[in-house]
């Protein structure tokens, strides 16, 4: 084939590919999914999606006690269960390292979600978080492990994260109200 002899040549092979758009609807679905599955399993109590998570607060202005039980946070929740949930997946773009040194407003942000939902429906809140790829991560208030020892935990502000997989050996007690 001489220099300018094109004709073998596939254009994708020319071309750089554009990577695919991730769908964050689609992919917070996902995860949320794959949580309550999780939590089911372990509990052996259902774990579902809350119907319209995350946009409901703007589009109602007063619902009943019950209602607001039941909807708060992304999960709805067995009958006593001790938390509120917020679910995220992927924010990979959050750099653990830079945490410790001017701290994350995405991460934040989620923490502040959470505990508005806390503060409605008078539980305590935790954020399941789900970078791609990688383990499940569990931030919970600080002050609601006091008692509880784990080999790995990341403190940040008031909250301390441990690994799902870890902080779902405790016994049933630490996550239902007495």
């Amino acid at each position: 084939m001489s220099t300018n002899d094109f004709s073998g040549l596939d254009i994708d092979e020319i071309l750089p590919k554009k990577p695919k758009k991730v769908n964050g609807k689609k992919k917070g679905n996902r995860t949320e999914l794959e949580l309550t599955k999780i939590l089911s399993n372990r509990f052996n109590m259902p774990f579902t999606r809350s119907v319209g998570s995350g946009n409901r607060w703007a589009q109602v202005d007063k619902m009943t006690e019950e209602a607001t039980q039941v909807f708060s946070g992304d999960l709805v929740v067995p009958k006593g269960f001790k938390f509120v949930i917020e679910s995220k997946g992927g924010y990979d773009s959050i750099d653990m390292s830079s945490i410790f040194i001017k701290g994350n407003s995405e991460l934040d942000s989620f923490m502040e979600q959470v505990t508005d939902d806390s503060k409605r429906c008078g539980r305590s809140p935790m954020v399941c978080w789900k970078k791609t790829r990688k383990p499940w991560l569990v931030f919970v208030l600080t002050r609601d492990l006091v008692g509880h020892e784990f080999e790995y935990t990341m403190k940040y502000k008031e909250w301390t994260g441990v690994a799902l997989d870890h902080i779902l050996k405790l016994n049933d007690e630490f996550f239902y109200q007495s």
